[in-house]
């Protein structure tokens, strides 16, 4: 819009520098967010280009600004929406002109030219277009949100049309606003219809079920893999003809080869006849918090707790459920502490559970009463837990509620000869009470309490418990300076098991012996 304007009332060169100081104008007054500013050099770049006869190599362009822009403020190259923008615009450079053309093949196919020529540029400008940037895109997306939308592709047909007026009449506003306030004020109102039906159809298409898919944990190597699997069918593609000799054995052999790694990842989690006590390391940075997964004899999964981090906890659960598991048999909040049930009302959306046992506040900490509402959602109903409460893990094994408070609950896992005491809803009050004390027997493992806070691991409750193995779950250079060091000298002479410098620690018994296996 510049371009022409601007060229039509002063030339072709002084509307060129014109349209660019217009363009820069533009990317302040909008905040000169890093995406902003990579739009704005391409597009002054694209207006030179035309202007000296020339046609932009898109490649070229982006490499050189990307770059440009590095120099002169490389933390650039961590902003998200400098990683988005980029990844798009590669996708539109790339993708978009081929799937355009091979479209339009098909449709010529069936339609006449008139028709065919209609329908291209509508399905090109609002879906193929969309569908190139959101290939190149979809890693980046993935990596920093751990969740991407299924429902997009339906979504930007419907909200584009009306973004080219919202940025118009947007823009306008503020410029005129500038100059004469009523002025400004009825360019906002004619940008107000295209705002609000904007607005209202987001708000719409997120409400509809499925929207998203939520991922869990992405790592940097596997989004390099689909880059570099990307980039080799980019380069591969044109030159399939001399390369199908050579493919088809290959992707014969890969296909077997992920089949068996399929098929031994589903025998390795094939249930065992053991019951098994995870903890899995979910500390978020130098926050610590708990989460144990017990899977039962006959092959069920119990998660208690859940720890600060959302993707931490996916992580971890994903990688020891079995390949097509998308739900927990039962949900256990032993303590609705902030830092140990922040990660739930996420999780919950990607592994639902069939049972949830609650006990402590339903309504204190922020993310308990996130996790409330997505439970609702989910129209699963929490059983309170009071003492004297089991769940029954089957073959004799019995997960049971020794006492419940506010703070929550203190949880004894039965086998057997084996038991681990899991006080993740400790009370000092509990302590105290001589009754409690008594009630308890030497113990097989335990879980030590808030993380080592020596206040809720005494020395004399930990001489009376006598365990075989002590489990501590806490990160890495805790910014409450745990465990304690009297917690630590209280463990001295136990075998002692923590998740920062052990990884996870898996405990698995028969009923009779004990195997204990740790990450490192």
């Amino acid at each position: 819009m510049f371009s022409s304007v601007f060229s039509r009332l002063l030339g072709r060169w002084r509307g060129a520098l014109a349209a660019v100081l217009g363009i820069a104008l533009y990317t302040l007054l909008v905040g000169a967010e890093a995406a902003v500013v990579r739009a704005a050099i391409l597009g002054g770049f694209s207006v030179f280009a035309r202007q000296i006869g020339r046609r932009q190599y898109g490649l070229n362009s982006l490499a050189f600004i990307a770059a440009l822009m590095a120099l002169w403020n490389p933390p650039v190259l961590w902003d998200v929406g400098f990683q988005l923008s980029f990844a798009a615009t590669l996708g539109l450079v790339l993708y978009a002109e081929p799937l355009t053309q091979g479209v339009t093949a098909l449709a010529g196919r069936i339609l006449p030219p008139v028709a065919l020529a209609r329908v291209s540029q509508w399905v090109g400008e609002y879906f193929l277009f969309t569908l190139a940037a959101q290939v190149t895109t979809l890693p980046v997306i993935a990596y920093h949100f751990q969740r991407i939308s299924i429902i997009a592709l339906a979504a930007n047909p419907l909200v584009l049309p009306a973004q080219p007026a919202v940025m118009v009449l947007g823009g306008l506003s503020v410029l005129l606003g500038l100059l004469y306030a009523p002025l400004g004020e009825l360019a906002a109102r004619l940008a107000w219809p295209f705002v609000v039906y904007t607005i209202r159809m987001v708000e719409w298409l997120g409400e509809t079920p499925g929207a998203s898919l939520v991922l869990g944990r992405v790592g940097l190597g596997e989004v390099l893999l689909f880059y570099a699997v990307l980039l080799a069918l980019t380069v591969g593609w044109p030159q399939r003809a001399r390369l199908k000799p050579v493919l088809k054995p290959s992707l014969a052999l890969a296909a077997l080869g992920i089949i068996a790694l399929l098929v031994w990842r589903a025998a390795w989690a094939a249930p065992d006849g053991r019951l098994h006590l995870t903890v899995l390391d979910v500390s978020a940075g130098v926050q610590s918090g708990e989460a144990l997964l017990v899977q039962t004899p006959d092959g069920r999964y119990i998660l208690v707790g859940g720890g600060p981090s959302a993707s931490a906890l996916s992580d971890a659960l994903g990688r020891r459920l079995p390949l097509g598991q998308r739900s927990l048999d039962w949900l256990v909040v032993a303590s609705p502490a902030q830092n140990q049930v922040a990660a739930l009302p996420r999780l919950v959306e990607r592994y639902p559970p069939q049972g949830v046992l609650w006990a402590g506040a339903t309504h204190g900490a922020a993310a308990a009463r996130d996790l409330q509402q997505a439970l609702n959602d989910l129209s699963v109903r929490p059983t309170l837990a009071a003492a004297g409460h089991d769940l029954d893990l089957g073959q004799g094994a019995t997960l049971r509620v020794l006492s419940a408070g506010r703070r929550g609950a203190v949880l004894l896992l039965e086998w057997g000869n084996f038991n681990a005491l899991l006080p993740l809803g400790l009370d000092v009050e509990q302590l105290e009470d001589p009754q409690f004390l008594q009630g308890l027997p030497p113990v097989t493992a335990l879980l030590l309490a808030e993380s080592g806070y020596a206040p809720l691991n005494p020395p004399e409750w930990i001489e009376r418990l006598q365990p075989q193995v002590v489990l501590l779950s806490v990160a890495a250079g805790d910014r409450e300076g745990l465990p304690d060091a009297e917690t630590l000298e209280a463990v001295e002479g136990y075998t002692l098991l923590r998740t920062d410098q052990n990884g996870w620690i898996e405990l698995s018994t028969d009923g009779e012996q004990l195997w204990v296996e740790a990450e490192r």
